[in-house]
């Protein structure tokens, strides 16, 4: 099993999820949004709308039918981020021409998984405005020290990242 690094999902209202670093690591910024969709994720990310958002896919399994070129929708993928639950280990779809999470990381597409997305998804349609919220992901030399242990200043000096607040 492959080792991942921490990573952490913050929203701008200050709630933050722990989970590890997939495809991309650093620091993704954009709109978080859900799907409950099971399949199409390469449609949804190679289409330019996603564009600034970062993707929360509500199904538990993701990955599982790979990638073929022939099912994009462009020639790049566009969200800022992806947050999954469970990425697959390998494409099982006999159509599948590769993985995802390596064209993700190709693309330079920040994501983060081994996170409840059940609870990300019932916190935005429950919290936020028309079911998105400013939100970031960061991992790799991205995350500060302390901010995965819960560090207040480090925890707050994400969320200030997330919401433009930095100085």
């Amino acid at each position: 099993m492959m080792k991942r690094q921490p990573a952490l999902f913050v929203l701008a209202d200050g709630r933050t999820f722990k989970g590890h670093a997939y495809a991309a690591s650093g620091q993704a910024l954009g709109n978080a949004v859900f799907t409950a969709a099971v399949t199409g994720y390469q449609e949804l990310y190679t289409n330019p709308e996603t564009a600034g958002q970062i993707i929360v896919m509500a199904a538990p399994h993701i990955g599982n039918t790979g990638v073929n070129p022939e099912f994009s929708t462009s020639d790049s993928y566009h969200p800022a981020g992806v947050v999954v639950r469970d990425p697959a280990r390998r494409a099982s779809h006999w159509q599948s021409t590769g993985e995802l999470e390596p064209e993700l990381a190709g693309a330079g597409v920040v994501g983060i998984c081994d996170i409840d997305t059940r609870a990300i998804v019932r916190h935005l349609r429950d919290n936020a405005e028309g079911n998105t919220m400013k939100a970031g992901i960061f991992s790799g030399d991205a995350l500060p020290r302390g901010a995965y242990d819960g560090d207040e200043n480090a925890l707050a000096s994400l969320v200030d990242i997330v919401t433009g607040k930095e100085n």
